[in-house]
């Protein structure tokens, strides 16, 4: 690839998210009404400050004494974790902190039921009312499915106001899965690149009053010190349970092209994340970081300028390749959960929270198929 070329893919990325970008970065030159902002608790955030200690803080605001305060603590790894119990507000929730997070494989092997859910964007309790009601957790939002698999195809973030909310019952609810022989899966999806690549053009206006008041950027919330943002960085975006092939975009004919396996996949798209700025390799920037990566490529169900919507042909060698039976896949919205193409691609994302759509998700309960809901049965998609 030329100079040319590779300042063509990475020129763009530097001007929008480089630290030096006075517009996004210095807190003082953005100007903020707190009287409109509504109050608030916020967090908790937690920071690796030592290989031995934490600090986790909550930002508080008071919209009607016009007040915003930081609540600080700190915290001391006897052994491999950490706990301790919410300390701002009406947050009483028992948080886990491992000193370690590493990613996983993208190649799953499971008995149990699997249960799918699509893009959450900041929707607490929708979430929670469709966990809860399909008895995936309890009351208390602890772990209830024994080794049952639980996926979300991405995009937690943005839109909603209870993203810290959704991100730690999810950390939480991993811990615990594991250890009856389940799991929880958060693909990345386009919205937690941009959370982590300084792109807050859809965050809701708690969370950047929140920054500007702890004189961050958002994304400085979920930077690589950071336990949410060491996470977000070991996710993968690729798995595959069993034969099911999931996914947050799609998979495009121009990245298939490229025969990548599900582990090179997950290893280049945290490369491409985690070094977007100083990439040493620029040869697969387009289909990492743009229209048809797998976070953000929507040709399953549409098409644009750049690509068609991808044929049935194509969909059958994308599984042959994976040697998978349906690829599961969020981000493009749908009224309701639906497969087409003769059950090889399956839609996920009716927009959650929404009061035209109802909350839905998927299971997959002895190679049946079904619609589940938050105040209704399941019903079976045939």
């Amino acid at each position: 690839m030329t100079r040319n070329s590779i300042l063509k893919y990475i020129l763009p990325l530097l001007l929008l998210y480089s630290l030096k970008t006075t517009a996004y970065f210095d807190p003082d030159s953005i100007s903020f009404d707190s009287l409109r902002v509504a109050s608030y608790v916020e967090g908790p955030h937690v920071k690796y400050l030592s290989s031995n200690r934490v600090e986790a803080f909550y930002i508080a605001h008071d919209s009607l004494r016009n007040k915003t305060k930081i609540i600080r603590k700190y915290f001391r790894y006897k052994n491999d974790t950490i706990r301790f119990n919410g300390f701002a507000g009406n947050d009483h929730s028992e948080y886990i902190i491992p000193r370690r997070i590493k990613p996983q494989s993208g190649l799953i092997q499971s008995d149990g039921r699997i249960a799918v859910f699509g893009d959450i964007h900041g929707q607490f309790n929708s979430m929670i009312a469709m966990l809860r009601y399909n008895k995936i957790i309890d009351e208390n939002n602890n772990w209830l499915w024994s080794n049952g698999q639980v996926v979300f195809t991405g995009d937690i973030f943005d839109r909603g106001d209870k993203v810290t909310e959704c991100l730690w019952l999810l950390f939480k609810l991993k811990i615990q899965a594991q250890k009856e022989g389940g799991d929880v899966h958060l693909l990345l999806g386009n919205h937690e690149m941009m959370a982590l690549l300084f792109d807050n053009r859809y965050v809701d206006e708690k969370y950047i009053h929140a920054a500007h008041a702890y004189k961050y950027h958002y994304s400085h919330f979920f930077g690589p010190h950071t336990v949410m943002g060491k996470w977000l960085r070991s996710l993968n975006t690729l798995i595959r349970i069993n034969k099911l092939l999931f996914v947050h975009g799609g998979l495009s004919p121009k990245l298939m092209e490229k025969k990548l396996s599900i582990k090179k996949i997950n290893q280049k798209m945290r490369y491409h994340i985690n070094n977007y700025t100083q990439l040493e390799d620029t040869t697969l920037v387009d289909i990492f970081l743009y229209s048809e990566s797998p976070l953000w490529y929507r040709g399953y169900l549409s098409r644009t300028e750049k690509y068609s919507r991808i044929s049935l042909k194509e969909v059958v060698e994308t599984l042959d390749f994976y040697e998978s039976i349906v690829i599961i896949f969020g981000h493009t919205p749908v009224a309701k959960v639906y497969p087409f193409y003769s059950f090889k691609l399956i839609a996920m994302d009716v927009p959650i929270g929404d009061p035209k759509y109802i909350d839905q998700g998927l299971l997959i309960d002895n190679q049946m198929y079904y619609r589940i809901f938050a105040h209704k049965e399941k019903e079976r998609i045939k």
